[in-house]
């Protein structure tokens, strides 16, 4: 088992009591925001794995318009 207390917060210092967005963070809103936005938000990681680029959408415009 993983014991937080071990690890720091990743953005204030203080003693690790959670793991959220993939961030050793404290009990702080403020910590816990940061790693909300560290992370990019709903689906961050999936984004910069598979970004989306203009081919994709055109292919996917031209599809739905032969429907």
């Amino acid at each position: 088992m993983l014991d937080f207390s071990q690890y720091k917060c990743e953005f204030c210092g203080k003693t690790c009591t959670q793991v959220v967005f993939a961030a050793f963070v404290c009990d702080d809103p403020a910590c816990v925001e940061k790693a909300y936005n560290a992370r990019g938000g709903p689906g961050g990681h999936m984004k910069r794995r598979a970004p989306i680029t203009p081919v994709v959408v055109e292919a996917a415009e031209k599809a739905e318009k032969k429907e």
